[in-house]
């Protein structure tokens, strides 16, 4: 069973914010949660507010789709068919991008780890870096398919909503176990307020970070 964590009151939300601008470790900061949890605005935000790339290993493969280089060629027809690519050329594709110059100070992963064995390779790639601070969005599945559903994309008519839902917590579940029985996982309320979930957000890392000190 997840365990939430509360979101934190304002006076510990402002602790907290600055013990993360201040602390030494890196932020690096793997990201969980469902379509419509509100994961992409939390991640945009938190990438422009303390300048850390987001790192969307889904924009990273389509765009080489797009550009037509060997990446793309190796998963257009992966991507195409919607399944997903395999570990190793994902494993490939992520510790490259984390060895740029822009990750060596902190980033924020959307999309990877998919699968454990991704989950272990990223263990191997931060090793000496300060590992990662790894939190998922909560969001009843219910809420989420009002998200979407109000939308108004044609791909998310309710049936397909919940086949994605499915197809995510079948993905997810068990890199999720495999963080928490490492101890490193904090689940947040995705319920809330967009502000109340960054504060959340900041807060978890602040904890995490100040674990490591």
């Amino acid at each position: 069973m997840l365990m939430v964590q509360p979101p934190l009151s304002p006076s510990n939300s402002v602790r907290a914010s600055t013990r993360v601008a201040t602390a030494a470790p890196p932020m690096n900061i793997v990201l969980f949660g469902p379509p419509g949890a509100g994961k992409g605005t939390q991640a945009d935000r938190f990438s422009a507010l303390y300048g850390i790339p987001k790192i969307s290993t889904g924009d990273i493969l389509r765009k080489a789709v797009q550009e037509g280089t060997d990446l793309g060629a190796a998963v257009a027809e992966t991507l195409g068919r919607g399944g997903l690519v395999h570990d190793e050329l994902m494993i490939r594709v992520v510790e490259e991008r984390l060895s740029r110059p822009d990750a060596c100070g902190g980033f924020l992963l959307d999309g990877f780890p998919r699968t454990v064995r991704q989950a272990k390779a990223l263990d191997a790639i931060m090793a000496g870096r300060g590992g990662v601070c790894v939190i998922a969005l909560h969001v009843m599945a219910d809420v989420l398919v009002d998200r979407l559903s109000a939308r108004g994309r044609a791909d998310d008519k309710q049936r397909v909503i919940r086949e994605r839902l499915r197809i995510y917590s079948r993905e997810t579940e068990p890199v999720i176990d495999y963080y928490t029985e490492c101890g490193l996982i904090t689940v947040l309320d995705g319920h809330l307020s967009p502000d109340m979930v960054f504060k959340s957000i900041e807060g978890a890392i602040a904890r995490s970070r100040g674990a490591l000190l």
